[in-house]
């Protein structure tokens, strides 16, 4: 490479690390105020932290749906035993813990992600660019590392399992991928990838089949055993749901705005001459990918969907970077230089998203040292109060409340629309003025919106207009009491 050429990949690359630096400092600084932050910032933390809590109560994590609570357990058990044990031992039934065990599993990953560099490019500052491009390129990983949500966990187990078959140790990588499943359910293509890099040594294919779907095959069995089958209903059936074309759009729009240069820069590793581990890193990618697209238009659906994809671009890419002089010259899609440029304007368009993160930062220390009442803990004061059961569409203000959620308005709504689920159980206990206090977003005077936003049929709005008055406004929600 020329001088010229040599010097200017090097000050490109010290800007990347630049980047990474001041980006992982306002990571760091946000997911403190995050773990300490008492209430639901990500939507479904509040649905999980209420379920978590089930299992300290000794009540059945897979409850039936037909009377309440009705919530949906969406995904199997391990993190919920897991947030349930450390809540326990730490006294904290907040969402603390399980946002300390989204961090640790989530710097684990990367660990993963450095190692797993290190085995195939042979260098450990491939895997520092990949690990820090992970942790802060695209905000994903910043998004979700402190939320009181299975992804970490599961993304943590199944990164685990594959630094060990980058090693070569596939049958013993069964195992935390097996766990990943055990996690959440739509981690599959990991294993997958194994498999086909495997091929064609049936053997260790059969080795590795043998302890991962033995692992599953009984953990299932169990499951299914000890609720009465209701872990299908909830992990299944209750938990698919439908795809829709403008969600989809808009998913795809949003993603491809922070990841579609790091994608073209991971594209490059396809012209290595590629030894068993790149393979297998190469084929996550593509099946990562192709589970993306297959199912980033469900309803529901959010960068979560993509957390994996971004594992894989960024071993792919930090694999790259130390490797670029071996790509075939007809399949190189740009040179040492280039690579680095494209990698540093991708880290520059996330400037913005970075700067509006610490302001919210900023909003949420001021906020906490100010320790002024606001508007929402005056309802949440007022729910906490209330002697009976609490409706409301907000998960987040039954749970800071110390209630129970009775009701997830938007997962069974969708259930009901599908046809899946049988509204009854909700109209019976409406009708029998089982709540002393309903809080809702929206007006019962509002007509019902479209699925992709509903948060009740009309037929609960009809029948919560039938019994419940109006009862005043507080902090954008509408309260009702019986009449």
């Amino acid at each position: 490479m020329h001088r010229g050429l040599r010097r200017l990949a090097t000050c490109l690359w010290l800007g990347v690390a630049v980047l990474i630096g001041m980006y992982l400092l306002c990571a760091a600084w946000s997911t403190l105020e995050r773990i300490r932050y008492p209430s639901e910032y990500i939507y479904g933390e509040a649905i999980v932290l209420d379920q978590v809590r089930r299992i300290g109560l000794g009540q059945p994590l897979y409850a039936t749906p037909d009377a309440l609570p009705l919530t949906v357990t969406a995904y199997p058990p391990v993190y919920y035993v897991v947030v349930a044990g450390l809540q326990h031992l730490a006294g904290d039934t907040g969402y603390g813990p399980g946002r300390v065990v989204s961090v640790a599993a989530t710097l684990v990953a990367a660990a993963m992600l450095v190692w797993s560099v290190r085995q195939i490019a042979g260098r450990w500052s491939g895997g520092v660019l990949a690990a820090g491009l992970f942790l802060t390129q695209n905000l994903t990983a910043l998004l979700w590392a402190s939320a009181h949500r299975v992804d970490p966990l599961a993304l943590c187990l199944t990164l685990i399992g594959l630094a060990l078959a980058t090693r070569g140790r596939t049958t013993l990588a069964a195992l935390p991928l097996a766990g990943a499943f055990l996690t959440k359910q739509s981690y599959l293509v990991a294993a997958a990838a194994v498999v086909l890099t495997l091929w064609p040594a049936r053997r260790s294919m059969l080795d590795f089949g043998a302890v991962f779907f033995g692992c599953l095959a009984a953990s299932i069995a169990i499951g299914v055993r000890l609720t009465e089958g209701q872990l299908l209903w909830h992990t299944v059936l209750a938990n698919a749901n439908p795809q829709d074309l403008t969600y989809f759009a808009a998913m795809i729009g949003s993603f491809l705005q922070l990841n579609a240069l790091p994608l073209v820069a991971a594209v490059a590793a396809f012209g290595l001459c590629a030894r068993r581990p790149e393979r297998l890193w190469q084929a996550y990618f593509v099946l990562a990918g192709v589970e993306t697209l297959l199912t980033v238009g469900k309803l529901g659906a959010s960068s979560n969907y993509w957390l994996e994809l971004s594992a894989a671009t960024s071993v792919l890419i930090g694999v790259v970077a130390m490797r670029i002089r071996e790509v075939r010259p007809e399949r190189r899609l740009f040179t040492a230089p280039g690579l680095a440029a494209l990698v540093f304007v991708a880290l520059l368009a996330s400037v913005p998203a970075y700067q509006a993160n610490v302001s919210q930062a900023l909003e949420q220390e001021f906020a906490r040292r100010d320790n002024q009442p606001t508007a929402r803990a005056e309802l949440v004061a007022m729910a906490a109060r209330e002697p009976g059961a609490v409706l409301t569409d907000d998960p987040g203000i039954a749970v800071e409340a110390g209630k129970r959620v009775e009701f997830e308005f938007v997962v069974f709504t969708i259930l009901a629309t599908q046809g899946i689920w049988n509204e009854q159980p909700i109209l019976d206990a409406i009708a029998a003025r089982r709540f002393g206090l309903v809080v809702l977003t929206t007006s019962l005077d509002d007509p019902v919106r479209p699925l992709i936003s509903a948060r009740y049929t009309e037929t609960v709005r009809l029948a919560l207009r039938a019994v419940y008055a109006p009862a005043g406004q507080l902090t954008g929600y509408w309260l009702y009491r019986p009449e």
